[in-house]
């Protein structure tokens, strides 16, 4: 009889428990992994101190299906984040260049199984201090499931009752942790400083950093901080040191930018973290119409410093674009960015038609309209006169340009519309293939694929997206949300309150009448904003939590709401 695979595997101050799927802490805390990453671990462990090739792994994880590597790389990079460095400083997991990655810890079975020894070392292999393994045993066999259905018949009537409040879509939220290890060389992209305060300057100087942060992302081997957590830390201007500890970035790319006319003066130095030597710096002294070449150029210089390659996406070239197009787009792209465009949509809409007017060729005039008419995260009603526009001028950008990012994204949206989920995936996958450090985009994926019902693989995008934006809202919003949809509500609940309240108390509502903590659930409707038309339902079904006699009250008040917004 072949010998049983072991039921936990030790080493550190870890455990990965496989028939409970759990990573755990030695105190006994649940790290919370989405299920491809649990598996991308357990294989990691089960062949400690052997190299494990990439395909290997890839068919061992998502067994009958073709995946990019990508989604290996991103596994591991999460992996890397949770699990830190082990002793000396080294990493669990490393890169064998070409080969795939090898764990490099003492792994052990834990003592509470059958049998105690060592995986992928020598017999001989010196005996692990002593660690407790029973705590390891005693949190893993928690009966979490059977703790989470008590008081389910309640909570099964008091759902009925307000079903469709729990509908309400919710605000964004803030996740408090953040990454502890970088899993390859990893660039933020500052923003270009400006030297005059004139609107079109800042929009050209925003434009073309998020151009760079796009062209780089496709550099093999490098990871790209996003735009917004880029921003964010220029903002609240971060040295060299807090670029490191909060981004986790090993290189910065940081310069300015000045405009005469049609004659620009870029100035850029890459810096290595956290000592702030300077690897590479340039002055490019061109007209507007050279700054394809430009962006081309810098990504070939990074790419050379850092000896990684770059990827097909680079050769592409922007060809017979007049520049001025191309300044009226960032402008109006810059201005779309902000939170007032949802308030001003109508004149935004009017604006980009106006650009396609002037300008019947640009593809990315047609995809920026066909985005404007229907935004992928929308708090907005979408007519069907816009949904036929959309689809026109984003087939308008895809004939001029097959791999326009903002037509794909439109369309993902249309699709989702339509409910035609495989379109959508297909589209929002293409969207960041093309645009890999696309956090926003990567967020709207994710909310996609939970909404359908793909809560694990909704997370691991999430995952993905933090370690591209870790200062930005709307990835870690959606994985406290996620979290608690699973059932995990005590672990969502710090994500929740690190959140703006003003953002996001009707999910933390959600989040404390499932803990049900209906104290709390009533403070929390009494802050909601009166404006709000379904504030008072979320008063009423507080007060019904509470005193069960008032359930009556909570129904026509729901219908009350709902009759507002209909």
């Amino acid at each position: 009889m072949s010998e049983p695979e072991p039921r936990r595997y030790a080493f550190d101050d870890f455990c990965v428990d496989a028939l409970t799927r759990q990573l755990l802490r030695r105190d006994g805390e649940v790290i919370a992994l989405t299920p491809k990453v649990f598996d991308t671990l357990l294989q990691l462990v089960q062949h400690a101190g052997k190299t494990v090739g990439k395909d290997e792994l890839m068919t061992a994880v998502w067994p009958g299906r073709v995946v990019e590597e990508n989604n290996l790389n991103q596994n591991i990079s999460v992996l890397r984040r949770v699990l830190g460095t082990g002793a000396g400083g080294h990493r669990y997991i490393v890169t064998e260049p070409g080969r795939g990655f090898r764990f490099v810890a003492d792994v052990r079975i834990d003592e509470n199984d059958t049998s105690m020894k060592s995986v992928g070392l020598p017999e001989s292999s010196p005996a692990p201090e002593e660690k407790n393994p029973r705590r390891f045993g005693e949190a893993a066999s928690q009966p979490r499931a059977t703790e989470e259905k008590s008081g389910g018949a309640r909570l099964a009537v008091i759902g009925a009752a307000v079903a469709l409040v729990f509908a309400i879509t919710a605000g964004w939220i803030m996740h408090a942790r953040t990454p502890s290890a970088v899993a390859a060389p990893t660039l933020v992209v500052l923003p270009l400083r400006t030297l005059d305060e004139a609107t079109s300057e800042n929009a050209l100087a925003e434009g073309l950093s998020e151009e760079l942060i796009t062209r780089l992302a496709h550099i093999e081997g490098l990871r790209l901080i996003s735009r917004t957590s880029a921003a964010r830390a220029q903002q609240d201007k971060f040295d060299l040191a807090q670029l490191g500890e909060r981004l986790h970035v090993t290189h910065a790319l940081e310069g300015s930018l000045r405009q005469s006319g049609d004659q620009l003066r870029i100035d850029l130095r890459l810096v290595e973290i956290p000592g702030g030597r300077t690897l590479w710096s340039q002055e490019f002294d061109r007209k507007l119409a050279d700054v394809f070449a430009i962006q081309r150029e810098i990504a070939q210089s990074v790419a050379q410093v850092l000896t990684l390659k770059l990827g097909a996406a680079n050769a592409a070239v922007e060809a017979d674009v007049d520049p001025q197009w191309f300044q009226e787009y960032l402008e109006l792209r810059h201005r779309m960015g902000d939170v007032k465009y949802f308030t001003a949509r109508k004149e935004f809409v009017e604006r980009a038609q106006a650009l396609v007017t002037h300008a019947p060729g640009y593809a990315r005039a047609h995809g920026l309209l066909a985005s404007a008419l229907v935004p992928a995260l929308r708090p907005v009603e979408i007519s069907a006169d816009e949904r036929a526009e959309a689809a026109k001028e984003a087939a308008l950008a895809l004939k001029l340009d097959p791999n326009q990012i903002e037509a794909h994204a439109a369309l993902a949206v249309l699709a989702s519309l339509a409910e035609d989920w495989p379109r959508c995936l297909d589209e929002y996958r293409l969207v960041l293939k093309l645009d890999p450090s696309g956090s926003a985009m990567r967020a709207a994926y994710a909310a996609r694929l939970a909404g359908i019902g793909y809560i694990d693989e909704g997370l691991q995008q999430i995952d993905i997206a933090w370690n591209a934006d870790p200062l930005n809202f709307e990835s870690i919003t959606l994985r406290g949300w996620l979290t608690d949809v699973k059932g995990r509500h005590e672990e969502a609940r710090p994500l929740l309150e690190m959140a703006p309240s003003e953002l996001n108390l009707n999910r933390q509502w959600f989040n404390a009448v499932w803990r049900r903590d209906f104290a709390a659930a009533r403070d929390l409707a009494a802050r909601m904003p009166a404006q709000d038309k379904f504030t008072d339902s979320y008063v009423a079904a507080s007060e019904a939590l509470l005193d069960p006699l008032r359930w009556p009250d909570v129904q026509s008040r729901v219908a009350v709401s709902l009759a507002s917004v209909v």
